[in-house]
């Protein structure tokens, strides 16, 4: 049987422009994108604002954003995701698309609000990468303009990882192995291998997302200019608590 491998240091550049990567995690709902977008336009008392989507996929958080009056530009690596969004969201007003890297994206524009939601942070081996991530963020803000960073709780994740399942979808049976240990670029974090036939050839994607802490995510933004000032531990924006909660969801200002 023949083999294909994603073998690029930038794995994220493949997989998520794999149409794989898109049948994989097709189940993930616009309601629920709707719901935390509803509570944090509630929550923070948002109105008429001109938001940033960074790392959009298709669209769906900033549909959600666009249809509660605001703004939204969404930004994403992957022609086909961006595709996808204009696709769906063509009569959306207020609503665009643009494909770009968030390390060095380039808009011309400031924002009130920069959104990077559903673990869409920590993907590269150099933690220079992700200081590049938010100071792009602090120069596209307009002065006490705020960033919504949604990461993942790193105990919470690494006590319920499931180190091996086998997912369906259609036709394909999709191969997972999940494991904590160290990355690339010497810091540790989670990687996820999956594995998949097609065609008389098998397949292997991975991806990886650094360990950061609540602490480490804070320092990093205070070095970028930001000031944190609340945290969240799940969609519902409850306090965040490490370990129990599931999701790290801080929001920072602008200094």
């Amino acid at each position: 049987m023949d083999t294909a491998e994603s073998t690029s240091s930038e794995w994220y550049a493949t997989w998520f422009d794999s149409p794989h990567y898109h049948r994989l995690y097709g189940h993930r709902s616009t309601e629920e994108a709707d719901r935390f977008i509803h509570n944090l336009h509630h929550h923070f008392g948002w109105s008429g604002l001109r938001l940033l989507d960074l790392a959009c996929g298709k669209g769906r958080h900033a549909a959600a954003a666009a249809q509660r009056g605001h703004r939204v530009t969404g930004v994403d690596l992957s022609p086909q995701s961006i595709d996808a969004a204009k696709s769906t969201y063509l009569e959306e007003p207020g609503l665009d698309f643009e494909t770009g890297d968030m390390r060095h994206f380039a808009l011309g524009d400031r924002f009130d609000g920069v959104l990077n939601l559903f673990t869409s942070f920590g993907y590269f081996d150099r933690s220079e990468d992700h200081l590049s991530v938010l100071q792009r963020i602090h120069a596209h803000l307009k002065p006490g303009g705020f960033l919504i960073l949604d990461f993942l709780d790193v105990a919470f994740a690494q006590n319920r990882l499931v180190a091996e399942e086998h997912v369906q979808r259609g036709d394909f049976t999709y191969e997972i192995h999940r494991q904590f240990g160290p990355l690339p670029g010497g810091t540790d974090g989670f990687t996820k291998h999956i594995s998949f036939e097609e065609g008389g050839k098998a397949y292997h994607y991975k991806e990886q997302v650094a360990g950061l802490s609540v602490a480490d995510l804070t320092r990093m933004l205070m070095a970028s200019g930001f000031e944190v000032q609340d945290r969240f531990g799940n969609y519902q924006l409850d306090p965040w608590e490490s370990g129990v909660s599931p999701r790290a969801i801080l929001h920072a200002t602008r200094s």
